[in-house]
């Protein structure tokens, strides 16, 4: 039968990896990969790869609203010092303007179906794209810890629910350390759990992030009621009573920091979009996809998140700013059938949810990133496994420790990529007039108008350092340094003030020194179809050729082939 000579054609292959050392590096290889700047994770998304339709993004973007963060972020704010009015309002638009951003700047991938990496070479240059894809890189890594973290205690409050001995187990591990015995076996079964679905390619992950979009909130809503109706309504001015007031100047300053705090959550997933929206089956599916469903899904979690803290602290006297300890702390006021089936329930979503969370925002974009790092060895799925592996090795509880912590961890990352996604839009959409040259980007001849000076492009190095230079000194106070009130309220509009510092320098610095090539001399996106005939024709299937060859440079017309990328 077929299927038992491809096993034991899979099984020769295997043996044989490990049969020399040579053999094991051949197998590790890739033959996509033709050159340092290819393989076929790099290369523009073929049309059979090209399956995210409007309702996988507003899928994508629903489901990830409905997260840990998004429903701890408006008790915190709370706790913080803001109303419920300001926080929900905070919350909203904040990710409206993350909405804005998304769009524009998953607008490129879905015209040319390449992603952030790729896209980066054309703002950064062919060797500068290295330094913006591990500064993000960075980042997926410390949140794929902490997200597997957030997944672990989900899981131990899962293995409460079904052995009541779980929590009389001796616990060996310091306080000092934030996690006890129970949890740090939670985080080790995520880790065991996450490993199945990092095999499947980001074209075809979608169908989890649609099934999440209906768990999730249904969840959500069942915790929602549940405090309602045990604490006898909303009790909506509890928490308001308990935040610290402050002069009008104070709270105004508090109410940007936390704005800011909002960005900065979603700071990373603005510069990454490029990574999903290559996938895009039409030009306008990521648009109406991410512009309605991101801002609609986080406020609708903080609220619910809100309305929970409230209610729970009218009954108990206690905030549980986030879910994992809330549902621990019903278990400790009731250990009930009725309780454990309930918390069982609500907790197995959020571990699943979490786990969705955690693919789409850190394991996706890493592995993105990181195919450009080594192409000749990693693809998506390889650099998902490689996420996982470092995630599970950093300690990430400490992060989330503390309400204060939690937000000064999101804010301070953001205005390292607040200049980095002003200057891609920037430079696509008033630079060059959202007109690509696909042969350029895939070759790294000095001639090439993305080389700019020795493959770097200056000016967006430049603008980089302009933007996060004003808030860099209340990034460092939250460190423990001293600095004056201008530097705290430069340091409260993080990444606003980024992106906007960033942005503007990199179009004077366009302005001053010209870029090369006559991208901008077009109509807007009028070489889009010319960019994608070219990428076609000059593909191979299964032959490890593509746009260039491997020095780097553009073959002859007549060499190229025509037909799809495999």
């Amino acid at each position: 039968m077929p299927s038992s000579e491809g096993q034991v054609s899979n099984w020769k292959r295997f043996r044989h990896a490990f049969s020399s050392p040579s053999a094991f590096h051949n197998a590790l290889r890739l033959k996509s990969s033709t050159s340092f700047l290819i393989n076929e994770d790099l290369l523009p998304s073929p049309i059979s790869r090209q399956t995210w339709t409007i309702w996988s993004f507003f899928a994508y973007w629903w489901s990830e609203s409905w997260n840990v963060s998004t429903w701890s972020v408006g008790a915190s704010l709370i706790a913080l010092g803001a109303t419920i009015r300001d926080a929900l309002l905070v919350v909203f638009f904040a990710n409206l303007l993350s909405a804005v951003v998304i769009v524009l700047n998953g607008r490129a991938a879905a015209r040319y179906h390449v992603g952030y990496p790729v896209l980066s070479r054309v703002s950064f240059g062919i060797y500068g794209q290295y330094f913006v894809v591990v500064l993000r890189s960075i980042l997926g890594i410390i949140w794929g810890g902490v997200q597997l973290y957030f997944e672990g205690q989900f899981i131990s409050v899962c293995l409460r629910c079904i052995f009541p001995g779980w929590e009389r187990i001796p616990n060996g591990i310091p306080a000092s350390q934030h996690i006890t015995t129970q949890v740090m076996v939670g985080f080790f079964l995520a880790f065991l759990f996450t490993i199945p679905f990092l095999f499947v390619h980001t074209s075809r992950i979608q169908h989890l992030f649609s099934v999440k979009s209906v768990v999730m909130p249904l969840a959500g809503l069942g915790i929602v009621i549940w405090a309602t109706t045990s604490n006898g309504g909303v009790s909506s001015g509890a928490l308001a009573t308990t935040a610290t007031k402050s002069s009008v100047s104070v709270f105004a300053w508090g109410i940007v920091s936390q704005f800011n705090s909002v960005m900065g959550a979603n700071s990373a997933l603005l510069v990454t979009v490029p990574d999903l929206a290559r996938y895009s089956k039409t030009k306008n599916a990521q648009l109406w996809g991410q512009l309605i469903s991101l801002p609609i899904g986080q406020t609708i979690c903080a609220a619910f998140g809100v309305i929970t803290t409230s209610a729970v602290l009218s009954m108990w006297g206690e905030a549980y700013w986030n879910p994992y300890d809330l549902l621990n702390g019903i278990l400790d006021h009731s250990y009930s059938s009725k309780a454990r089936a309930g918390v069982f329930f609500a907790s197995a979503c959020f571990a699943f949810a979490t786990l969705g969370t955690s693919i789409a925002c850190n394991f996706i974009p890493f592995a993105a990133d990181v195919t450009c790092l080594l192409p000749k060895y990693i693809n998506i799925v390889r650099g998902q496994l490689l996420c996982l592996i470092i995630a599970f090795a950093i300690v990430p509880w400490r992060i989330v420790a503390t309400a204060n912590g939690f937000l000064n961890f999101l804010s301070g990352y953001s205005i390292f990529q607040g200049p980095v996604v002003a200057i891609m839009l920037v430079d696509y959409f008033i630079i060059r007039h959202g007109n690509l040259s696909m042969s350029n980007i895939f070759t790294a001849a000095p001639h090439a108008r993305y080389h700019y000076f020795h493959g770097f492009n200056l000016r967006a190095f430049g603008a980089f350092v302009v933007g996060f230079l004003l808030p860099l000194p209340g990034f460092a106070a939250s460190f423990g340094h001293t600095i004056g009130s201008a530097a705290t309220h430069m340091y409260s509009l993080g990444w606003v003030l980024s992106f906007l510092m960033g942005g503007l320098s990199y179009w004077l610095f366009c302005v001053v020194f010209k870029v090369p090539g006559d991208d901008g001399r077009h109509s807007f996106e009028a070489l889009v179809v010319e960019a994608n005939e070219t990428v076609i024709e000059g593909s191979v299937v299964d032959g490890g050729s593509s746009i260039v060859d491997g020095e780097g440079s553009l073959p002859d017309k007549e060499a190229r082939v025509k037909t799809e990328i495999a």
